[in-house]
């Protein structure tokens, strides 16, 4: 949809409001004027000129129910208004009726909505139209005689009301689109930076899932060849020091907890890492208490709601991005302080990490989130956790927001949908 398009869709919501006030002026303007100047006006015609102009406002809005913008609508619709407009200056006085500038409004709408060329059309078309009826009016009667000699007094003090409509109409319709567009431009421009931090995930996760396939081979060697070191050591024990047998155990257990990792990153984890699987808080809790290790659980604290209700979510990818906030939290935290991680459950699921850290300056807080970068030391991170806890927000919907002061420490709040 191209920029024109998405002017188009804002702009015909206030086309429709726009023409429905035009024709209650116009309608009062000639009731003002059969009361208080006598003007005997051609009801038949003028009724059926404001009828016509009702019915097309009519079906201009039931295309706003279409997802599709369509340029060429609001066009017909101010080629319309032209006509119109023209009929009913016809039949009330032509060039002496003031109300001609009501022109200006179309192509102010042309303007906006429909750009340079159709503005430009829009305004030779009424000049012309106007200038018709210089030659072909209806001369205007009056009820009373004696107000045929006040015409001109007529036309002065209608030339003052068209123009004050005409101004605060010009005035409130470009105002209020313009802030519609910014806003349309503001949601055009979050959804660009979404689908980029989408793609930049995408790519970063490919590149996980190689690096997986990569190093699960020599992994795979390494829990071999620590395997049958084992066995070998229970078959003839080579040393009568327990530190053989300790770095064993620990080679193995660190090769398995480098597979899971890899497995996670490579798509071979378990079905719940991608399904939406429904849990209980207090085991969300306990998972994290195990990923993150006995000391840094012993410094977590955990606000849960009094009655917490079972989640359903994508539980694997929950727990990561949660962890990976948490670590960042506790790497900003001196060792003896404390890092909050605070739930509530409302209309969805609300997770907020807080910690007392060295927290972030502007600048800092404003590139927080970008791939690959970090505040921390060098060779303490890759900077990836809050950008891919930020591209799971954005998957399942919802949010990732945090808030920074130098000194006092940051939140950090994911906010998921029911």
């Amino acid at each position: 949809m191209t920029h024109r398009d998405h002017s188009s869709l804002v702009v015909m919501p206030w086309l429709v409001r726009l023409r429905w006030v035009s024709l209650a002026a116009l309608a009062v303007a000639a009731w003002a004027a059969t009361m208080f100047w006598r003007v005997r006006l051609p009801v038949v015609p003028l009724v059926a000129l404001l009828a016509a102009l009702a019915a097309t406002n009519t079906a201009l809005a039931f295309q706003l129910r279409l997802p599709t913008p369509r340029r060429g609508i609001i066009g017909a619709a101010l080629l319309l208004d032209v006509g119109l407009l023209t009929g009913i200056l016809y039949l009330v006085g032509g060039p002496v009726n003031p109300f001609s500038i009501v022109y200006l409004v179309g192509i102010t709408v042309a303007a906006v909505a429909l750009g340079h060329g159709w503005a430009v059309g829009i305004a030779v078309l009424s000049n012309l139209a106007y200038g018709v009826t210089f030659v072909y009016n209806r001369p205007l009667e009056f009820t009373d005689p004696s107000f045929s000699d006040r015409i001109m007094t007529l036309h002065l003090s209608g030339m003052w009301v068209a123009l004050a409509a005409a101004a605060g109409l010009i005035a409130h319709f470009v105002s209020r689109v313009s802030e519609a567009l910014e806003q349309r431009e503001r949601e055009l421009t979050e959804a660009r930076a979404a689908a980029a931090r989408s793609d930049r995930l995408t790519a970063l996760l490919s590149l996980g899932a190689g690096a997986a396939h990569e190093l699960a081979t020599p992994l795979s060697t390494i829990s071999t060849a620590a395997g049958e070191l084992q066995r070998l050591q229970a078959m003839r024990p080579f040393s009568t020091s327990p530190t053989a047998t300790d770095y064993v155990d620990l080679i193995r257990r660190e090769v398995d907890r480098c597979t899971s990792v890899l497995d996670q990153l490579s798509g071979r984890a378990s079905s719940t890492s991608t399904g939406n699987t429904q849990f209980a808080l207090p085991q969300l809790v306990d998972d994290l208490h195990y990923r993150l290790g006995e000391s840094l659980a012993r410094r977590l604290e955990v606000t849960l709601p009094a009655s917490p209700q079972p989640v359903s979510a994508p539980a694997e990818p929950l727990r990561q991005a949660l962890v990976a906030l948490l670590r960042n939290a506790f790497d900003a935290s001196a060792p003896h302080q404390r890092v909050t991680l605070r739930v509530e459950q409302t209309a969805g699921l609300r997770m907020e990490v807080i910690d007392r850290g060295r927290g972030m300056s502007a600048d800092e807080a404003g590139r927080a989130g970008e791939p690959f970068f970090t505040t921390k030391a060098p060779g303490s991170g890759l900077g990836l956790g809050l950008f891919l806890a930020r591209g799971f927000a954005d998957q399942m919907g919802g949010t990732l927001q945090w808030k920074s002061t130098p000194g006092q420490g940051t939140s950090v709040v994911l906010d998921l949908p029911a």
